[in-house]
């Protein structure tokens, strides 16, 4: 077995170029490697991935960046480490510590078992800054808890907890916060001590059943929020967000 783990605790372990880079890297020697038969995914601290760094959109707004190219670079990597983790042949469990926000819901969602601490939570966050899904999450959500959930979560940008999220199916089991790796490792060890070749195939087959377009949503999704992201509510959301009050869309 092989554990993940993403380990910017101090940023809530972001999404950005770094962090789809090295995750990317780590899929795809865990794929070469004839001894890993199963991964964990986890973070490290109080979030599992707190989704896109905030702090960077904002700073790149302040030295005339523009946003569309920020999220470009980032989205690719995302998208790339989406597709390794479903095309991966050999089972991923998800360890998700406190928070999954944004796309870091996607890579949770990618893996093929999520155990989710007790006091986690999916956090959307996109329409607080007037940006849209990406990630994958509107593809998951949508086909896991179907379209009416899925619109109540995302439109309305309203945080699911774990025992929600154990009731709706999005997750397979919850455990004490203390003890979710544990229970993922088991998990995991269960897997790897299965029918390698048969575990890979049936992966396979399950995501032509239920994921087989996922290449087309995630770039789809990436176009999107490209073109969200440089509209005037998305300047708005961010500065919003860093004074701490409402913020007053117009588009």
């Amino acid at each position: 077995m092989r554990i993940i783990t993403f380990n910017r605790p101090d940023l809530l372990n972001p999404l950005d170029v770094e962090s789809g880079s090295e995750l990317i890297k780590a899929l795809d020697m865990a794929e070469k490697s004839q001894k890993i038969r199963a991964l964990v995914l986890t973070g490290k601290g109080k979030a599992f991935s707190a989704g896109g760094n905030v702090r960077l959109m904002a700073q790149g707004l302040s030295q005339g960046i523009r946003p569309s190219n920020f999220f470009r670079e980032v989205a690719v990597l995302l998208n790339q480490s989406i597709l390794a983790l479903r095309k991966l042949p050999k089972p991923v469990v998800c360890a998700m510590t406190g928070v999954a926000a944004g796309g870091g819901i996607g890579w949770a969602l990618a893996c093929d078992l999520v155990v989710a601490a007790e006091n986690s939570v999916f956090d959307p966050g996109y329409v607080r800054i007037a940006l849209t899904p990406d990630g994958g999450t509107s593809t998951f959500i949508t086909r896991l808890i179907g379209l009416k959930k899925a619109s109540e979560f995302f439109l309305l940008g309203k945080p699911m907890n774990a025992a929600k999220a154990l009731e709706l199916g999005v997750i397979n089991q919850t455990a004490k916060p203390d003890k979710v790796l544990e229970t993922a490792l088991a998990l995991a060890q269960k897997l790897a001590q299965g029918p390698a070749e048969a575990l890979a195939q049936t992966k396979r087959l399950l995501n032509q059943a239920n994921l087989g377009d996922l290449a087309e949503r995630l770039e789809d999704e990436r176009k999107t929020i490209e073109h969200q992201a440089d509209q005037p509510d998305f300047k708005e959301g961010i500065t919003a967000f860093f004074e701490k009050r409402k913020p007053i869309f117009k588009d």
